[in-house]
């Protein structure tokens, strides 16, 4: 178990026990450069010795209309039993995603805490991102910041963005993520 110094309040603890196993959220602390992903999973010990315990994909795309959607494909990789994946869509015109997006491409570990499927234990790993990946991200991240040149969604609802991910979602599946597709 490695120490990563990331905490969940209560609250927090309390939403991710109604939390479907294997989904996965990040936890985003406010005015710090902590950014984790935690997942309920039904037993910790096939996480122990995993190696990676999760495989991680960003994917930039920008639909014919000109919105811009990011696809975070996540794999968790037990020990034993099947492989469990999902994908985080995240839109680049909102701050809270824009901030997340800029955290998540200047880890070089990403925090993996494998919660208890009753949340009464807990793992934390770190998933080491391969430095020439990171840094491809890094790049693809910058390129869409530039293309945007400061537009930002303020609201909570963003009808553009609904339609992009709808888009990008009828022509890609997870496992083409996750095999690197890339389309800009």
């Amino acid at each position: 178990m490695v120490h990563t110094g990331i905490s969940i309040d209560k609250e927090s603890w309390a939403v991710l026990r109604e939390e479907p196993l294997y989904s996965a959220r990040f936890i985003d602390r406010e005015g710090s450069e902590e950014l984790a992903l935690v997942t309920r999973v039904e037993e910790l010990d096939a996480f122990l010795e995993a190696s990676p315990p999760l495989t991680l994909n960003l994917t930039t795309w920008c639909s014919p209309q000109g919105t811009w959607v990011v696809a975070l494909a996540y794999c968790l990789n037990p020990t034993w039993g099947g492989a469990k994946g999902g994908v985080f869509y995240l839109n680049p015109r909102q701050t809270a995603d824009a901030e997340i997006l800029q955290k998540f491409v200047r880890q070089e570990s990403v925090p993996v805490i494998f919660l208890s499927a009753d949340v009464s234990e807990h793992l934390t790993v770190g998933s080491v991102q391969p430095p020439q990946e990171l840094a491809h991200w890094q790049q693809r991240i910058d390129k869409l910041h530039h293309a945007l040149a400061g537009e930002l969604f303020t609201g909570d609802y963003d009808p553009d963005f609904a339609l992009a991910q709808q888009d990008f979602q009828a022509r890609y599946r997870l496992h083409d993520l996750l095999a690197g597709v890339q389309q800009d």
